[in-house]
């Protein structure tokens, strides 16, 4: 059941699950901490690339069975939706339960609005920086997952309850280690 709290997202007319992290992350413009988002490598941190590449087992074993190779999970996989001062929004089209993501090639944003395939799940991943008038500014990401059919929530549901405390952890550290870019790399 979706979280009344939700914050809407343009990007999906409905959504199946959803999930928020936050975190204060010091005193900053608004779009100096979306520019440290999208210079953040999830692989850098030790424990996301751990549990990624545990995610990534199965598909690895996959890939040297059958002789192929494919580049390791991370933002290049996304598709940029939408970027401006407070707000950074990435989207995700794929069958996530299957151990190679399933996932669906979207060229750009208009591209991820058209589609409506059934038997595919759709995610946007949103960072974004409330206006909350604050002198220290809060970081928000929001993963929303919108399941088109009842196949599709049937498959996505024991993956989303398997993958939630990893991926809760992984935001968790995301708001970290940009906080500490911030931290370390004060405004001129």
């Amino acid at each position: 059941m979706p979280d009344q709290t939700a914050s809407p997202s343009p990007w999906l007319s409905h959504y199946t699950f959803y999930e928020r992290h936050e975190a204060t992350v010091g005193v900053a413009l608004p779009s100096r901490i979306i520019d440290a988002v999208a210079a953040f490598d999830a692989r850098s941190d030790p424990v996301i690339d751990v549990l990624l590449s545990v995610r990534e087992w199965p598909d690895r074993l996959r890939q040297r069975v059958g002789g192929t190779t494919r580049e390791p999970f991370g933002l290049a996989n996304f598709t940029p939706l939408h970027r401006d001062e407070r707000e950074l929004t990435f989207g995700l089209a794929g069958r996530f339960w299957r151990p190679d993501f399933g996932l669906v090639d979207v060229a750009d944003a208009a591209a991820f609005l058209a589609l409506k395939r059934t038997d595919v799940a759709k995610l946007v991943l949103r960072f974004r920086v409330p206006d909350d008038g604050q002198s220290e500014a809060s970081l928000v990401t929001e993963t929303f997952v919108a399941c088109p059919s009842w196949g599709t929530k049937a498959l996505m549901t024991p993956y989303w309850l398997a993958i939630r405390a990893s991926s809760g952890w992984i935001r968790r550290r995301t708001l970290a280690a940009v906080a500490k870019t911030l931290a370390m790399q004060p405004e001129s």
